[in-house]
């Protein structure tokens, strides 16, 4: 395990909650425990998110917010209660629990603020380390378990990364139909981007897979198959990454999305 995919692991559990007998987050914990940047990067995490819970905890609730919650439409319109001032009201309590709800179940995730061309974004994302929503070394059910999410895969993905193993994957709100992210193990962690072409026009790539090496040793990829756009990224040469992407044509395979 490197610390790529430790992180992937630790920032899930920043506000406690540790799992027990746990492989994979002991074998995270372990690694942070000897090693001094990891450590650091985790107690960060875990300090950031103390603090937005500790916000979160304060908010205070109007006073009259629960009045105005319990009033029926007819008590509304006896008190002569503008539908403004109502309706302004029902979208705090609806905001406050909904944020309350995703904050206490699941932690701080900042996933959906990346902004930027889809490249770039994934990038930046990828370096910074991603909050996963679901994880299983078998990379099949992290396809189904995006597709039944919601997420409509291509027929064709690069095959030698399937065979890899898998670490994990979600979806993010980076546009109206989605990105899907895939994360596998192959001594670093490779992140494989999905989106769709007619929700982002600027993406310049072609079915010609194309690389870039950036100075801090990583390399992003991306490319095009159809109605689909892709990013690749990992902290690797071009080399390392293009072997994971030999014997894949983008272009060639059927339409159908996988079921």
């Amino acid at each position: 395990m490197d610390k790529q995919e430790a992180k992937l692991i630790l920032s899930s559990y920043t506000l406690g909650g540790e799992p027990a007998n746990d492989e994979r987050f002991d074998a995270a914990k372990s690694l942070a425990e000897s090693d001094k940047e990891l450590a650091a990067w985790w107690e960060s995490e875990k300090k950031t998110d103390r603090i937005h819970s500790r916000s979160m905890r304060s908010f205070e609730v109007p006073p009259d917010l629960h009045s105005a919650l319990k009033m029926t439409l007819a008590e509304r319109e006896r008190k002569r209660i503008r539908f403004a001032v109502a309706r302004k009201w029902f979208s705090i309590a609806a905001a406050f629990v909904l944020c309350s709800y995703v904050f206490f179940e699941y932690g701080i995730d900042r996933s959906d603020d990346y902004t930027g061309p889809l490249a770039e974004r994934a990038y930046n994302y990828s370096v910074d380390g991603p909050r996963l929503s679901y994880f299983d070394r078998d990379t099949s059910k992290l396809q189904t378990w995006l597709v039944d999410n919601g997420f409509e895969l291509p027929s064709q993905l690069p095959p030698k990364l399937l065979a890899l193993e898998g670490i994990g994957c979600r979806p993010l709100d980076w546009s109206q139909e989605k990105v899907a992210l895939m994360c596998f193990d192959a001594d670093t962690v490779y992140h494989l981007f999905i989106g769709m072409k007619d929700d982002f026009p600027e993406f310049e790539a072609s079915e010609n897979i194309g690389y870039a090496q950036k100075g801090n040793g990583w390399t992003v990829s991306k490319w095009k198959d159809q109605d689909y756009l892709f990013v690749l990224t990992a902290k690797a040469t071009v080399d390392e990454m293009s072997q994971f992407l030999a014997s894949y044509a983008p272009g060639t395979g059927p339409a159908a999305a996988f079921q």
